[in-house]
């Protein structure tokens, strides 16, 4: 056959190839373009999420819940979403200090007429200020110089009683020292728990009952 026409013959090949290629890439594309799929960039002082599996699993040893909920540090609220998808349906409180954290909190709950977004230092408000007492908490603080430590134990003081916190903690000397003995129960995550949060940290859920 004719060099000239074996070459056509081949860039149709590639061509007809490209074309499939193209055409199975187009719904990836079309989520890439459009602006509500674009991941948006959100700063806040030392926040690592709650992997969601992690999320699901505390939402787990807290429920049920009869009443309120408050969530702590609620960052971009995974621990909200994951009680509301275990079947929670009452009242949530969530505070969290972050002006950019909160835009998104405020997005992610405005319909939910059972949720409450409170901005500001959490480790500064009291029972009378978040509406009462609750008979649970939910939380993932900042571990950085050991404000995990400092945010459980006054999140103890909003529990009411028979109330249940169920948070994750640093998995450090200092932690252990400072909360097993107040702790129900102390569970130890495996190493690399939160590494698709971009952190090594290891870290333990600790569960306390009033």
């Amino acid at each position: 056959m004719n060099p000239g026409i074996l070459r056509l013959l081949h860039l149709r090949e590639q061509t007809e190839a490209a074309g499939e290629t193209m055409a199975s890439e187009r719904g990836r594309f079309a989520a890439l373009a459009d602006p509500s799929a674009a991941p948006r960039v959100v700063s806040s002082f030392n926040l690592f999420q709650t992997p969601p599996a992690l999320a699901e699993r505390l939402a787990g040893y807290l429920l049920p819940v009869d009443g309120g909920i408050l969530e702590p540090s609620a960052g971009l609220g995974r621990l909200y979403r994951a009680i509301r998808d275990a079947g929670h349906a009452g009242p949530v409180v969530m505070v969290e200090q972050s002006p950019q954290c909160c835009r998104e909190l405020y997005e992610l709950t405005v319909e939910d007429q059972h949720a409450t977004l409170k901005q500001g230092d959490f480790l500064t408000r009291t029972a009378a200020d978040l509406g009462g007492f609750f008979d649970g908490v939910i939380m993932n603080p900042p571990f950085k110089q050991w404000r995990d430590i400092k945010h459980i134990r006054h999140a103890r003081t909003l529990l009411g009683p028979a109330g249940r916190l169920v948070s994750i903690c640093a998995n450090g000397p200092r932690q252990r020292a400072a909360l097993m003995d107040e702790a129900t129960d102390w569970i130890d995550l495996p190493p690399g728990s939160f590494i698709e949060e971009g952190t090594h940290v290891n870290a333990a859920i600790v569960v306390v009952d009033a």
